[in-house]
C-alpha cells in the first residue's frame, strides 16, 4: 500500500519513467522497478536496504543483476546512467 502511495507521487514527478523503462526493457520486475525508481532518486545502497526489506549486500547484489539486465558496462555508474537515461 505505501508502494502505491510512493509510485503515484514519483509519477508526478517523473512522468512515463517506469512505462519508459518498461517499454525498453520489458523483464524487469516489480522489484527492479522499485530498485530503479530510488537509484533514481540518487539514494544509496545504505539508504535503499530498509525501504526494501534486505541487507546492504543484498541490494548490491540486486544492483549487479539489475545491471546486467538492463546491460549497463561497469565503467558506468548505474544511478547516474538511470538519471541521464530517463
Amino acid at each position: 500500500d505505501e508502494w502505491k502511495v510512493f509510485e503515484t507521487n514519483f509519477n508526478e514527478l517523473h512522468e512515463d519513467f517506469f512505462k519508459d523503462l518498461l517499454a525498453k526493457y520489458p523483464k524487469l520486475s516489480n522489484r527492479d522497478l522499485k530498485l530503479c525508481a530510488y537509484l533514481k532518486m540518487n539514494l544509496t545502497s545504505k539508504e535503499i536496504a530498509p525501504l526494501i526489506g534486505i541487507s546492504v549486500r543484498g541490494v548490491e547484489v540486486h544492483r549487479y543483476r539489475l545491471r546486467k539486465k538492463i546491460d549497463v558496462d561497469n565503467s558506468e555508474n548505474l544511478t547516474n546512467w538511470l538519471i541521464a537515461n530517463f
